[in-house]
């Protein structure tokens, strides 16, 4: 597309400022100049260049303009839904009594391994929809509730195809997201068989699918010389490591992930205080999902206040899945990230497009610079305040017109 346009009739720009790590720029009457899908020129409309006098214009309807959200953790692709689940643990049964009872992940494994790839692909289509209208522009989407090889290469089968149909996905493979049954409880045999066998298989029958690989790291499940191995081995076939990391208890995850050079380490509600100052000093990024903390009805919110005291570039994300937070409204968690988390509106916005970006390696992603693709929002509020001070109020970004 070598199209050029500017956009203007804002109210004003937001943008994070990708040259510093919590840098927002607010263009009040702004111009925003677009060539070839690729922001070319930001400021104020009446210093627009000469250069630009030409170019058609697009009437931004006097809204605020932002970049698109980014979503770095999702679970996009399952078979059924946990909802029945959810009643009972309202009426007092336990996440772990369910799992017990052979519920929980578990029901939704046996769902995914009996649904075809077509049928993941039409739920995945409409759950990628759903993102899209409340703004995400761009998602990080895990393999998981497979468990097994043949599954788990029909999900990335099925993620080949919505990227073949045009949607902007990252891939993680996480074929380790929880115990196999078929391993007995044996945790050490099964990170064998995805270290070994699934990793690489997956990689040769979906070549350049996936760019990440994920472990669940966690007392009960993987520990943190498990996940190393299977790191290392993904890693070896050129997967960059994001891990689940002391979510329900410390593990050393966050500290595994900076010794790895992980791109990101997520959950955190546990992390230790050295694993945020080891994040900061090898650029890892914290992920954090408080939409799960709420869903789940934690008390132990993820420290974000604190890793941001230490020098961490925080991120946040939905966390979608089907049983501990099935939520595709990124409105939520910029919400809880200053409500809960204790964050800016400045910075949880930030943590929702730049910082997301950059936990997965996108440059051109979550900013409004020049270089950066013209994936922009428009807002209609007077304030970009707004968005999180009127709780509840399901605000809709518009989209340029293509």
């Amino acid at each position: 597309m070598s199209e050029r346009r500017v956009l203007v009739n804002l109210r004003g720009l937001l943008t994070p400022n990708p040259a510093q790590a919590w840098a927002v720029d607010r263009i009040p009457e702004a111009a925003l100049a677009l060539e070839g899908g690729r922001v070319a020129w930001l400021g104020r409309a009446a210093d627009l260049p000469a250069t630009w006098a030409d170019a058609p214009r697009v009437d931004g309807g006097g809204a605020w303009a932002t970049p698109g959200f980014v979503d770095p953790h999702t679970h996009l692709l399952f078979g059924g839904n946990r909802s029945g689940e959810f009643n009972r643990r309202l009426h007092g049964v336990s996440y772990q009594q369910i799992a017990a009872e052979g519920g929980g992940i578990r029901e939704t494994v046996r769902a995914t391994r009996s649904a075809t790839v077509a049928e993941l692909v039409a739920s995945g289509e409409a759950r990628l929809k759903a993102f899209r209208e409340r703004g995400v522009v761009h998602l990080e989407c895990k393999t998981g509730y497979g468990l097994e090889l043949e599954a788990e290469s029909r999900l990335t089968a099925a993620y080949a195809e919505l990227k073949r149909r045009g949607w902007s996905l990252d891939v993680t493979l996480l074929p380790a997201h929880d115990l196999a049954p078929e391993f007995g409880g044996d945790a050490e045999a099964n990170a064998r068989a995805v270290a070994e066998d699934w990793l690489p298989e997956l990689v040769r029958r979906h070549p350049g699918v996936a760019r990440f690989c994920d472990v669940f790291v966690e007392t009960g499940v993987f520990s943190a010389d498990q996940g190393r191995r299977i790191f290392e081995a993904g890693q070896r076939l050129g997967l960059i490591p994001r891990l689940h990391a002391d979510e329900l208890t410390w593990t050393g995850g966050a500290e595994l992930a900076a010794d790895l050079g992980a791109a990101s380490a997520d959950h955190l509600m546990f992390c230790s205080e050295a694993g945020m100052r080891a994040m900061a000093a090898t650029g890892v990024t914290p992920v954090l999902l408080p939409a799960t903390t709420l869903f789940l009805g934690m008390r132990d919110w993820a420290p974000a206040r604190k890793m941001i005291d230490a020098g961490c570039r925080v991120a946040l994300a939905t966390d979608f899945n089907p049983g501990s937070c099935p939520c595709v409204d990124p409105l939520t968690v910029l919400r809880l990230g200053c409500l809960q988390l204790r964050m800016t509106f400045e910075e949880a916005f930030t943590a929702m497009t730049l910082h997301a970006a950059r936990s997965l390696h996108h440059a051109d992603l979550g900013h409004l610079h020049p270089g950066a693709r013209a994936e922009v929002l428009l807002w209609d509020v007077e304030e970009m305040l707004e968005l999180v001070y009127w709780v509840g109020e399901p605000y809709r970004p518009r989209f340029l017109p293509s």
